[in-house]
């Protein structure tokens, strides 16, 4: 069987045994010739669900300053959406930025909608808060959100993440300011904390913060992982002399207590300040999959490195972005046995690798073995931080925000596994 972390030589050889069964060679995928339009607004995110409908939320300039975060449904697989209405019930209060945009997640049985961003505490009007409302999918009507942080402390809380466990916990987790900048050595521009909270009750009530780790890089975002009963969260480090690489912690009491974070993998990437891009985490047939991005070794590459033991080791790296100048912003998506991996990059082939960025595509097999690397789209304007959502039949949904004039525009490109 294949394995993730295989050396090149060895990726070469499996992969041409898989075609000879019908691997990879197999593999084909089509995307829609045309982009999509979204309106204006940025950083949409998708849902795709099981009765073929398709939701998305995005951000949007609010009436007198600020953002506001929209909800839209289509039940026609992103042909046309409906029914727009605001998440936030306070005008304005959302902040995206980078890899601090929110989140649309549902419930196991996809019968109630999540939403979580980054905003402003109407009880707290000098520290940003991590913000959380919900919705019936079949009515929707968003509650006022609640503030997840319990600090209230004039403080920063942004980068959250959220996931869904399989038990239908929701687990949240962001950078964290209250603790003040801590000070590794060497480290520019200070660093910060995680803090987690949870929810047994869709929602409804949240436990208190746990602080999982620190020396953290202060604008990475965090990625959560759900394995044999293990809860995992992963994170850029900070190490002594400015080495920005990606660790993991893992928890076998759903979060009320944290092991010792422990490196993905010795990347050694050395760069004075936050890279502003995080790691990104999913699980395939009781397999830990992550996938980051590192300029270690002056060669600026996204990885992805795979555990069996539900993150206690790792096997040895493999690149998925060769061919391409640029990467980054990396993106894990999975549903049941496929897993999917989205990012921005240039065609190194282009220009002298100076092309314009578009969005690469790939999966990784249940057997391990990788589908050919492909592009899947570019934009008019420039395009930054692409997400990804899998439909049924091989569908795929992949959205960006394109920014063209100074105007920022949200994005869906539709594509197919062939069989």
């Amino acid at each position: 069987m294949f394995r993730i972390g295989l050396t090149l030589a060895a990726c070469a050889a499996v992969l041409a045994a898989a075609n000879s069964k019908g691997g990879p060679e197999a593999f084909k995928v089509s995307f829609e010739p045309e982009i999509q339009s979204l309106g204006t607004g940025k950083s949409p995110k998708f849902f795709a669900r099981r009765a073929h409908g398709l939701m998305m939320i995005k951000s949007v300039p609010a009436q007198g300053g600020g953002a506001d975060l929209v909800f839209q449904s289509s039940a026609d697989l992103g042909e046309s959406f409906v029914e727009t209405m605001r998440v936030n019930n306070v005008a304005g209060e959302v902040n995206d930025h980078g890899e601090n945009s929110a989140q649309l997640l549902t419930s196991p049985d996809e019968s109630t909608l999540y939403a979580v961003w980054n905003g402003r505490d109407p009880k707290n009007l000098e520290g940003g808060g991590i913000r959380f409302s919900r919705a019936s999918s079949m009515r929707t009507v968003w509650s006022p959100a609640v503030t997840v942080n319990d600090d209230m402390k004039p403080a920063s809380h942004g980068f959250q993440t959220a996931a869904v466990a399989p038990d239908g916990t929701i687990y949240i987790a962001w950078l964290d300011g209250r603790d003040g900048r801590a000070t590794t050595e060497g480290a520019t521009g200070g660093t910060t904390s995680i803090y987690m909270a949870k929810s047994t009750d869709g929602g409804k009530t949240w436990s208190k913060n746990v602080r999982v780790g620190t020396n953290v890089c202060p604008c990475c975002r965090v990625t959560w992982g759900f394995v044999n009963g293990k809860v995992v969260l992963g994170w850029r480090y900070v190490e002594a002399g400015d080495i920005r690489d990606i660790y993991v912690a893992t928890s076998e009491d759903n979060g009320e207590t944290w092991g010792k974070a422990a490196p993905v993998f010795k990347d050694g990437w050395k760069i004075k300040g936050c890279p502003h891009v995080g790691p990104a985490m999913a699980v395939m047939n009781g397999k830990l999959y992550v996938t980051w991005f590192t300029e270690g070794a002056n060669d600026p590459a996204i990885y992805m490195a795979v555990s069996s033991d539900g993150g206690k080791t790792f096997a040895a790296r493999t690149k998925l972005s060769g061919g391409t100048t640029d990467p980054t912003h990396p993106q894990i998506v999975v549903n049941d046995d496929r897993l999917a991996v989205v990012f921005q990059a240039r065609d190194a082939k282009v220009k002298g690798g100076w092309g314009k960025t578009g969005v690469y595509y790939r999966e990784i097999h249940a057997d391990g073995a990788m589908s050919p690397l492909v592009r899947a789209g570019e934009a008019k304007g420039t395009l930054t931080y692409p997400t990804a959502q899998l439909g049924l039949s091989g569908r795929i949904f992949i959205g960006w925000t394109e920014t063209v004039e100074g105007e920022s525009r949200a994005t869906l490109l539709r594509g197919r596994v062939e069989k």
